[in-house]
């Protein structure tokens, strides 16, 4: 049995097992890549108000929004520079998931929520982990291996010996007037040529997001340090912690960590011009909340920064609308290969 063959056979093997995953996962992935877009279409109605002469204290706003949601806890909020910007909260519940919460700034009131992020926090679940946790999120793992070694042998299949314009011309054609199981074959290789790069892209960086350290709210349960050795000391508002750095012309947004307030004595912020519901553009912070010291310089944001430029590359955030409409056809098309192939594969067999 020569290399062709036995390259045909693995990628056939590897391919029909995990073709339902795949779809799931590259189908799941296409729909996540407009999350922000969406979210903020359907909350423009909710998320501006008229500009007056002074703001309430972020504080002030927590106060507010605990006691519309007393049965939620405040997972992080997002505070604009922009007077006509209302602050945004994310709320958490077991029994309902999250929802966002707009609260005006400066009389404090809760103006209104959206539930849209549950939607999308499902989706965002179901592709890393297939709503199975650990165990599903070993799965996903396995199953984007086995879609990179496809992506290989279904390039080693198409390898022409003689590098002719001609072939590969062909090769980039879909054929007219040809049977239907021809037509498939045409493609299933149109297809995955086309975006052979892109779906290479997104399955090496979910598999390297795989072995990144978690971040974010969850990072903060690593945060050994004790309340008690400060027990002394009186923490600083988050008004006071977050204020300097709106004043900084560089940063129109901030977003706070708001879930493990009293049990750490640090505050993660991120203070930038852009913080999405995956990826950010700016600087992330921990700051002593009773000092206000912030510290830009260590391994956990190191890591967070980290993570955050291939979550970019993993949901097209790196150019645009370009990367993210780029980003969405390529899904649909992992998509379309995963049924294709299995098509082809029982259409031959009959």
């Amino acid at each position: 049995m020569n290399f062709k063959r036995i390259n045909h056979k693995f990628h056939i093997w590897l391919g029909i097992p995990t073709s339902i995953i795949a779809f799931f996962i590259c189908l799941s992935g296409s729909l996540f890549v407009f999350a922000d877009e969406i979210i903020s279409f359907t909350t423009r109605n909710v998320s501006t108000v008229t500009p007056q002469e002074q703001q309430i204290t972020i504080d002030e706003m927590i106060e507010s929004v605990q006691m519309a949601y007393p049965n939620h806890i405040l997972m992080h909020c997002v505070t604009y520079k922009s007077k006509e910007k209302a602050a945004l909260f994310v709320v958490g519940n077991k029994k309902t998931g999250l929802t966002y919460v707009f609260v005006n700034p400066y009389s404090g009131k809760v103006i209104g929520q959206n539930r849209t992020i549950c939607l999308f926090s499902k989706i965002a679940h179901f592709h890393k982990q297939l709503l199975l946790h650990k165990f599903g999120a070993w799965i996903i793992l396995l199953a984007s291996l086995f879609f990179l070694i496809e992506l290989i042998t279904g390039l080693v299949m198409w390898y022409p010996k003689k590098k002719t314009k001609g072939y590969l011309k062909k090769s980039l054609t879909i054929k007219s007037n040809v049977k239907p199981l021809r037509r498939m074959i045409d493609l299933h290789r149109v297809f995955g040529l086309y975006f052979l790069t892109v779906l290479f892209l997104l399955s090496a960086t979910g598999v390297v997001l795989f072995f990144l350290p978690h971040q974010g709210i969850e990072a903060q349960k690593n945060d050994q340090q004790s309340i008690s050795e400060n027990i002394t000391l009186q923490a600083l508002s988050l008004n006071e912690l977050i204020r300097p750095m709106m004043q900084n012309p560089d940063v129109s947004v901030v977003k706070t960590e708001l879930w493990n307030l009293k049990n750490t004595q640090q505050i993660q912020c991120i203070a930038g011009t852009k913080i999405g519901i995956v990826a950010f553009v700016g600087t992330p912070y921990l700051i002593n909340k009773y000092t206000g010291v912030a510290n830009t310089n260590t391994q956990q944001l190191k890591e967070l920064k980290t993570r955050n430029i291939f979550r970019k590359l993993h949901v097209g955030d790196w150019l645009g609308w370009f990367g993210k409409v780029v980003t969405f056809l390529t899904g649909l098309s992992g998509a379309f290969l995963a049924v294709s192939g299995v098509i082809i594969w029982g259409k031959k067999r009959v």
